[in-house]
């Protein structure tokens, strides 16, 4: 009996060394697929942007009419017809212009926009609806009926004159003949104004510009020896105009030949302290096979910022008390959000429009010595 009531204390400690495992491995799992879910502040802007020119721009061509029918275009589409003048990018997590688009389709009571954007590991499609009184075509069918009614109403009326004149000639031994006097009408026609470039003898073009300016930061930042992905935020020291919010990563370079820059006044260092620097940098720094990096810039509050991680890291160079040093040569592309039709005395970028032209003609034969709005030809008729 003694031996039964005893308490088996090992295989208890490995049942609840298990069960603790197990709980952990659950924790794990969540933490990941809740993080996973959540979209950075930057692709949210994004997607929201290209949504409000996806709106504009569909307001502007003509929709499909069927039900179920839609009409795409992809962002590749947008930037190549400067419909959207920036898209923050970097080396990991660049947007797919190809499988990045908006489509629109036409349903019972209107038509539904859906606005897809993926870059890297962040996807997300946004909906909304978009109203027949958008729509720039829309009543194109209800014209096409009237305009066949007034054909039909003419055609029964020359009918009705031909059977009269008939009957007025077959009455009268003798007409009395009229002149007539032929008069012309002309006029010109526009279609609204679309984003794009195209040519053509009905094609009128016009031009907007919209101020842009460059500026080179020379960032020092560093990463332990020991570890293999940091990250960290500087806030740009010189920006060439505060209004100039709309920001795009042109270039990178590494320590290359600007290691005086690097070690100048001018240099940005990472919202994280840097103990010392060597007066050589060659030596303690990674090159760009050695490392990945993110770069995400944006506007916060009337400043700006790029927020910047390294990773995969694969070295030989020296530390430097326990650290490696990572100098990027940063170039980016500020653009102005106002638009306007007067070209700046700057640096500018430009956005081109269109519209067709239409010549219309109408001529008209009447008795009458003049016809108000119509030119007289000098051409005449006597019947």
């Amino acid at each position: 009996m003694d031996e039964e009531r005893k308490i088996n204390w090992l295989g208890l400690f490995i049942k609840i060394i298990i069960v603790f495992i197990f709980l952990l491995i659950i924790i794990w799992l969540v933490s990941k697929i809740v993080g996973s879910k959540k979209l950075s502040d930057t692709f949210k802007k994004n997607i929201n942007n290209m949504e409000e020119v996806a709106v504009a721009y569909f307001k502007e061509v003509d929709l499909p009419q069927e039900k179920g029918k839609s009409k795409k275009i992809t962002l590749e589409e947008m930037i190549e017809n400067k419909l959207i003048v920036s898209v923050n990018d970097n080396s990991d997590n660049i947007c797919d212009v190809k499988k990045s688009f908006a489509k629109i389709t036409r349903e019972k009571k209107n038509y539904k926009l859906e606005t897809t954007l993926e870059c890297g590991k962040e996807k997300n499609t946004i909906t909304r609806n978009f109203s027949f009184k958008d729509c720039k075509n829309c009543n194109n069918n209800a014209n096409n009926d009237s305009n066949k009614n007034d054909q039909k109403t003419d055609t029964d009326t020359k009918k009705d004159n031909t059977t009269n004149n008939n009957n007025s000639e077959n009455n009268q031994t003798e007409a009395e003949k009229t002149t007539y006097y032929e008069y012309v009408k002309e006029w010109t026609t526009y279609s609204k104004w679309m984003r794009g470039n195209k040519t053509g003898t009905n094609i009128e073009n016009k031009y907007e510009y919209y101020v842009v300016s460059e500026e080179d930061y020379y960032i020092l930042g560093t990463i332990d020896k020991n570890s293999n992905q940091v990250e960290y935020t500087v806030k740009l020291n010189k920006v060439p105009n505060k209004d100039y919010y709309f920001t795009t990563i042109k270039n990178v370079d590494f320590l290359s030949n600007n290691e005086k820059e690097f070690l100048s006044e001018d240099r940005i260092l990472p919202n994280k302290e840097i103990n010392s620097v060597p007066k050589t940098l060659q030596e303690y720094s990674l090159k760009e096979n050695d490392f990945k990096y993110t770069l995400r810039p944006y506007y916060y509050n009337g400043e700006f910022y790029i927020n910047i991680t390294i990773k995969d890291v694969k070295t030989s160079v020296k530390s430097y008390n326990g650290n490696y040093f990572v100098p990027l040569k940063v170039t980016l592309k500020f653009s102005s959000p106002v638009v306007a039709e007067a070209k700046p005395s700057g640096d500018y970028e430009t956005i081109t429009y269109y519209r067709y032209v239409e010549k219309n003609k109408e001529t008209k034969w009447s008795t009458e010595s003049s016809l108000e709005g119509y030119t007289k030809t000098g051409n005449t008729k006597v019947e």
